[in-house]
């Protein structure tokens, strides 16, 4: 029987976005006669890298894919919606080398399975019943995301619209040939949609793997996850009602607004009729509702194999995070594992509101024989906010130096292409390797 010998881990410099290689070796073939299988998580990018560093064009971070896996993928994880995690799936070059590539499994969120548009026209169609044993008001929660999203983009065609509301708008965009070719490759039994305590199937395909799906739930396993941090249970549509009212509000005062947009019916009447320069801050605040509540429908994977575990959380914040929290009490052994992690992919980019303070404080107190944690972050600077609301928080980048071996794509100024962790299956550490350019 073939055994698990040694993990890497390949970082992609993409600027500010994720793709991830995770490859396992063996001591001998498999059955196949592969001695390696290959996981991809994610493969997008908002804003390319900084000057003076690896260009990171989809196309070419596609070949060194395909270079790196020997041409075959087993495992092709998209955590969520957002570009900056699957833009590269509607670039010419790197869309070809992917259907190359034909991953046997295609995992991503509850929220993307496409059977859910058979019942999510709106509230009271029961067209037919929900997939996965979903319910109504999961289904609902699922169309308004996408309705959403329609809306956001119409946004960016605004006369008048602050550059920065604006070019945040334009990173919640659909990404509709990316989400098209996704579709392609999760037909037949090959696609599947997970939520909090799914099996993923990853087993079957990578031998000795273990994979716990902690994130996300669905509304039903957690109403939470739709409140984003407010009681009403229907926080998500409440938000965006909110925030388009003040929008036609704040238009109705204005006397040069532009012509009205034409909005089709829905489970909400998006009542976005005319916008002026005074509305962007109702605009801000519509946007950073949808990128919150994309955010929180991120795959958040538990990866085990021999004696090494890696946790790889999307850009989940605190309410996707908050059911796997409330568990630690009551199930000392999930907190061991979390706790004793070889590999953690820095949520968000860095963001403030993606690594729990719960989950450092694990990692600050984690047992003496374990070996040093590895932090592995694809980011850039200067992308998103500034002071306290910057990306990477300086704040949080300081606190996991104190437990973490931290490892940054914006930190290959060399003009590096890739990060590469590897560690002994039997056990960590996680080392880098030095980087050597292919060809």
């Amino acid at each position: 029987m073939s055994t698990p010998t040694r993990v890497r881990v390949r970082t992609y410099q993409v600027g500010f976005g994720d793709c991830f290689l995770v490859s396992v070796e063996y001591d001998e073939p498999l059955p196949d006669g592969r001695a390696e299988r290959h996981l991809l998580i994610d493969y997008g990018t908002s804003h390319a890298p900084r000057e003076g560093m690896a260009r990171g064009r989809m196309g070419d971070v596609a070949a060194l894919i395909e270079k790196h896996t020997g041409g075959e993928l087993d495992v092709l994880v998209v955590t969520h919606r957002h570009r900056d995690h699957l833009r590269g799936f509607e670039v010419d070059a790197g869309a070809a080398i992917i259907r190359r590539l034909a991953p046997k499994l295609v995992l991503r969120s509850w929220t993307e399975d496409p059977r859910l548009s058979a019942t999510a026209d709106g509230p009271g169609l029961d067209a037919a019943e929900p997939p996965n044993g979903l319910s109504r008001a999961a289904v609902r929660y699922a169309a308004l995301l996408a309705q959403a999203q329609e809306h956001v983009a119409k946004l960016t065609q605004l006369v008048g619209l602050d550059d920065e509301v604006k070019a945040a708008a334009e990173d919640q965009l659909k990404n509709a040939e990316a989400v098209a070719l996704l579709d392609e490759l999760s037909l037949g039994d090959r696609g599947r949609y997970l939520h909090a305590g799914m099996e993923s199937g990853i087993e079957g395909l990578v031998p000795g793997m273990r994979a716990t799906v902690l994130g996300p739930p669905t509304v039903d396993q957690d109403p939470r996850v739709a409140k984003q941090r407010e009681d009403d249970p229907e926080y998500w549509l409440a938000a965006l009602g909110a925030s388009l009212r003040v929008v036609g509000s704040a238009a109705d005062a204005g006397a040069d607004a532009p012509a009205p947009i034409s909005h089709g019916p829905g489970p909400v009447r998006w009542l976005i009729d005319r916008l002026a320069d005074q509305r962007s801050h109702s605009a801000a605040r519509l946007v950073r509702d949808l990128d919150d509540a994309l955010n929180n429908t991120s795959v958040i994977l538990l990866l085990e194999i021999e004696g090494l575990s890696m946790l790889f959380p999307g850009d989940a914040q605190i309410e996707n995070w908050r059911l796997t929290l409330e568990r630690l009490k009551d199930e000392p052994q999930l907190r061991d594992r979390l706790a004793g992690i070889d590999l953690y992919k820095v949520g968000h980019h860095g963001s403030r509101n993606a690594t729990p303070r719960s989950l450092h404080a694990l990692w600050k107190d984690r047992k003496a024989d374990r070996p040093r944690l590895a932090a592995v972050m694809s980011t850039r600077q200067g992308v998103h906010g500034t002071g306290d609301g910057a990306v990477p928080q300086p704040q949080l980048v300081t606190a996991l130096r104190e437990v973490a071996d931290l490892y940054s794509t914006d930190d290959l100024t060399g003009g590096e292409e890739w990060i590469e962790l590897e560690a002994d299956a039997a056990g960590g550490p996680f080392r880098p390797v030095p980087f050597v350019k292919d060809g």
